[in-house]
């Protein structure tokens, strides 16, 4: 039998495996009890409703899968305890979002121009290749404020050059003496 090294001793596997728990855990509890307002048909019920089959075949599979999780997880640590596990609910996606998220959409962009890009030009980039509308008011903040919150936390790689409004460039793709700010500054 070939052990799983000092670094690999099961904490790495557990740990993974409890937040796999948590997160199947609590995407099981919502279709189980979905929010009130899908249930009363507000905006998006009729959709809601439309889905249900496809939703108790992925609880079923959840079902199936969970107690896998628990023996492999009590294998390595046999005092945890899946009814005290915090579950993680699942996040809310809308139909009009790219298929990975604004933040990587935008990092994707800055990737292929190599260019200065404001928050702005990256948004109206996103929204094209991926064929959205954010026409209206709410939509298009929704999405500006998720894509400059993701650049302002950047941990690094990325640098702005410090105008109003901010334009922004992957430091790797730099020529020189630009201009750059310390936002962004660190690894990335």
């Amino acid at each position: 039998m070939v052990g799983l090294g000092k670094k690999n001793s099961g904490k790495q596997l557990t740990s993974h495996l409890r937040q796999l728990y948590a997160r199947l855990g609590g995407e099981l509890r919502w279709i189980e009890n979905p929010p009130k307002l899908r249930q009363k048909k507000w905006r998006g019920g009729e959709a809601f409703a439309a889905e249900a089959g496809g939703r108790e075949t992925r609880a079923e599979e959840i079902r199936e899968a969970l107690p896998h999780i628990v023996y492999v997880i009590q294998m390595f640590d046999p005092e945890w305890d899946p009814a005290r596990e915090k579950l993680i609910r699942p996040l809310r996606r809308g139909p009009n979002r790219p298929p990975h998220g604004w933040a990587d959409a935008a990092y994707d962009v800055l990737r292929e121009t190599g260019d200065w890009l404001t928050v702005r030009e990256m948004l109206d980039r996103v929204v094209e290749r991926h064929d959205l509308s954010v026409d209206d008011g709410p939509a298009y903040v929704q999405a500006y404020g998720a894509i400059n919150a993701a650049l302002q936390r950047a941990q690094g790689g990325l640098v702005n050059d410090g105008g109003q409004p901010p334009r922004w460039t992957l430091k790797s793709q730099l020529r020189g003496n630009e201009p750059a700010s310390a936002v962004g500054e660190g690894d990335w």
